[in-house]
C-alpha cells in the first residue's frame, strides 16, 4: 500500500504541484471549447475562447500568487 500511495503522491505533486488552478484551469478550458464546438461555434471563435480561458486562468493564478 505504501508504494501505491507514493506513486499517486508523486503524480499529484508532479502534475498539480503548488498551484491546483493551473492543473484544473486548462482542463476546464478544453471542456468549454469543446462545448463551444458542440454548439456550432466557428472554429476560430472556439480557439479564441480556449486561449482566453487559459490566459485568464494564468492571470488569476499570478494575481493570487502575488497577493499571498
Amino acid at each position: 500500500m505504501r508504494y501505491v500511495r507514493s506513486f499517486f503522491g508523486f503524480w499529484y505533486d508532479f502534475l498539480v504541484g503548488d498551484r491546483w488552478e493551473l492543473f484544473v484551469g486548462p482542463i476546464l478550458a478544453l471542456i468549454v471549447a469543446w462545448l463551444g464546438v458542440r454548439a456550432n461555434l466557428p472554429a476560430p471563435a472556439s480557439g479564441v475562447l480556449l486561449f482566453a480561458v487559459v490566459a485568464g486562468v494564468g492571470g488569476l493564478s499570478i494575481a493570487w500568487a502575488v497577493r499571498e
